[in-house]
């Protein structure tokens, strides 16, 4: 069975605080006009609207520290990655996303309320098939810090671990075989950014995480965490990075069929890693064998 590209039904709107920016913004989420429109940023505090499609080609990488940026024409939004994971797990290829300001909100620092409130606004399909990348042989991508591997496969696959030199973030792993939308709003949408206690004042002078709190984001501190009480798993860190992966997925704009092995995941790795799985893949728009993320209504 082949599937259709999505877009919602009716439009929404969300605002608060920029996790880095610190600014307060509303975002309104809008059905896209047509098949192929993608998933569009317009600022609406410019003259002339100016859009900023969140595609590969438009990624910043030259700003990218704990956040994924979007540049055209001069014109940035930054920290999208939330927003784009929710539109990945629930299918959503095309959307129209005006913003008043260059960051949307981080709300509790997870994808769950912007996954819930797409859930809400409701999805329609074009008349037009989706496409999808897969690869014949493995790719990867392998840096002092990073590795991420690609390997063929009949569905999505993902197996994510992270490592760290911290007493209360040593290791954790996940291997997702079964992924899907309601597997997503369960498993992966709830998990919260995090960071730890000592970055945040090399962050702040960096005019970064000026927006951030104990209420959008799990603090670590070489004693324990500081807001044990706002972890939904106990294997929160590593979910959360598999979320950010997603969302930086979609920036290619086709589904994905391949077994993703990543080790210490970032934005910057996820993003030159994808530029090289593009170079090596191809395009079809035949669907997975396996139930895909989208073929839940």
């Amino acid at each position: 069975m082949k599937l259709k590209q999505r877009t919602i039904i009716n439009e929404f709107a969300i605002d608060g605080i920029g996790l880095h920016t610190g600014k307060i913004s509303k975002v309104i989420f809008k059905p896209a006009p047509r098949a192929g429109y993608g998933i569009r940023f317009i600022r609406t505090d410019i003259n002339n609207y100016p859009e900023i499609k969140a595609i590969l080609d438009n990624v910043s990488t030259d700003c990218m520290t704990r956040r994924t940026v979007i540049k055209q024409h001069d014109i940035e939004i930054y920290t999208i990655e939330h927003i784009m994971s929710a539109c990945f797990a629930l299918g959503l290829d095309n959307l129209m996303i005006e913003i008043n300001t260059n960051e949307p909100p981080i709300l509790d620092g997870s994808a769950k309320i912007f996954t819930e409130h797409l859930l809400k606004a409701g999805v329609k399909s074009f008349n037009h098939y989706k496409e999808y990348y897969f690869i014949e042989k493995p790719v990867y991508f392998i840096t002092s810090n990073s590795q991420i591997y690609a390997y063929p496969s009949d569905n999505l696959e993902i197996k994510c671990t992270i490592q760290f030199q911290h007493p209360f973030l040593k290791y954790q792993t996940i291997s997702l075989t079964n992924i899907n939308k309601q597997f997503y709003i369960t498993n992966i949408a709830p998990a919260k950014t995090f960071c730890f206690d000592y970055e945040v004042n090399m962050l702040r002078q960096n005019h970064l995480a000026l927006g951030g709190s104990l209420k959008n984001a799990i603090v670590i501190s070489m004693d324990g965490i500081h807001n044990k009480k706002c972890l939904s798993y106990n294997d929160e860190f590593v979910r959360h990075k598999v979320l950010d992966l997603m969302g930086d997925m979609h920036l290619l704009g086709k589904e994905i069929k391949a077994k993703i092995v990543a080790e210490k995941p970032g934005h910057k790795s996820n993003v030159n890693f994808l530029r090289k799985f593009v170079k090596n893949a191809l395009i079809g728009t035949k669907s997975p064998i396996v139930e895909s993320i989208n073929n839940e209504s």
